[in-house]
């Protein structure tokens, strides 16, 4: 059931009725939030593969994240606008009501101002009202941006692109990891937009490599990007129960916190004193349907 009420029930009844350990989840940024209060308050450990809020660890000592945060990937889109684009002038279109489009607007923003780049156009819509989008983008073909930014769920940005499009917008289109690029990349209209995404299975790496290989002969498919770090989310606890030697909680959070470089299915992450995660950001565009990689950000050295 897609509602944070739900998931925070969820994850009581199994802290209170099963004896949890540890819990790995949940996987979307609009659950993980208040599911990351009930394992703060509860002393678990608690690792969300997906989630790229930094509310999700904000503040917390038994709460990790592996995805590239709204933080990360807002920077990166603002860099590969407008140092690999040119763009100067930028619009965005986000749903105010989820905590991750506010988020990563919010950071795309006041990167993109920092690097002389110019917001000429800020749209916004709720959930309830994402059948049509046509007012905003009107606002926006108007403002004349070099980019447009649609940090926004696969469905709503099926219909933004398509709406762009028709009205006459003629920006370049970038996306996050919210988009489901299987499924956006049959949008012609989605043709040449550059993505953020948490991975990449054509990304050299033997841990990858190895990762997809067993996966596509178990399922018979390519693994998606949530496969990947939930993966690799129970890897890390594994390794943290290795070295706590036991189920202690504390020692279990000690482990995972301790924990500086991961080569995983997913690349490179790490720790450095809370839960948020060190790792890169990959930018890649759209091209005839499928993922071509544009360029890998790299996180700050310590």
């Amino acid at each position: 059931e897609d509602r944070a009420e739900a998931a925070t029930a969820a994850a009581r009844a199994l802290i209170n009725q099963d004896g949890l350990h540890a819990l790995i989840g949940p996987q979307l940024s609009r659950h993980a939030i208040p599911v990351s209060v009930v394992a703060e308050d509860a002393g678990i450990p608690m690792i969300s593969p997906m989630a790229s809020n930094p509310t999700v660890t904000a503040g917390k000592r038994w709460v990790f994240r592996l995805a590239a945060s709204d933080d990360a990937q807002g920077r990166a889109l603002a860099r590969t606008a407008a140092e690999d684009l040119g763009a100067r002038r930028a619009a965005i279109l986000f749903d105010i009501a989820n905590p991750y489009s506010r988020g990563l607007a919010d950071l795309f923003r006041t990167s993109f101002t920092e690097a002389g780049g110019q917001v000429v156009a800020v749209e916004t819509y709720t959930t309830d009202q994402s059948i049509s989008f046509e007012p905003q983008m009107r606002k926006i073909r108007d403002a004349r941006p070099d980019v447009l930014l649609l940090p926004n769920s696969t469905s709503a940005v099926t219909i933004q692109l398509r709406t762009a499009r028709a009205l006459g917008v003629r920006a370049m289109f970038l996306g996050s990891d919210t988009w489901d690029t299987r499924i956006i990349g049959a949008v012609p209209e989605a043709e040449s937009a550059y993505v953020t995404h948490q991975w990449n299975p054509s990304i050299p790496s033997s841990a990858g490599r190895a990762f997809v290989d067993a996966y596509v002969r178990r399922y018979g498919e390519t693994p998606k990007a949530t496969a990947a770090l939930t993966y690799d989310a129970f890897q890390l606890l594994w390794a943290a129960v290795r070295r706590a030697e036991g189920l202690d909680l504390e020692r279990l959070r000690e482990g995972i916190a301790g924990t500086e470089r991961h080569d995983g299915a997913s690349g490179i992450v790490g720790f450095r004193g809370s839960g948020e995660p060190v790792r890169s950001v990959f930018v890649s565009r759209l091209d005839d349907g499928g993922l071509r990689l544009h360029r890998v950000v790299e996180p700050a050295p310590r």
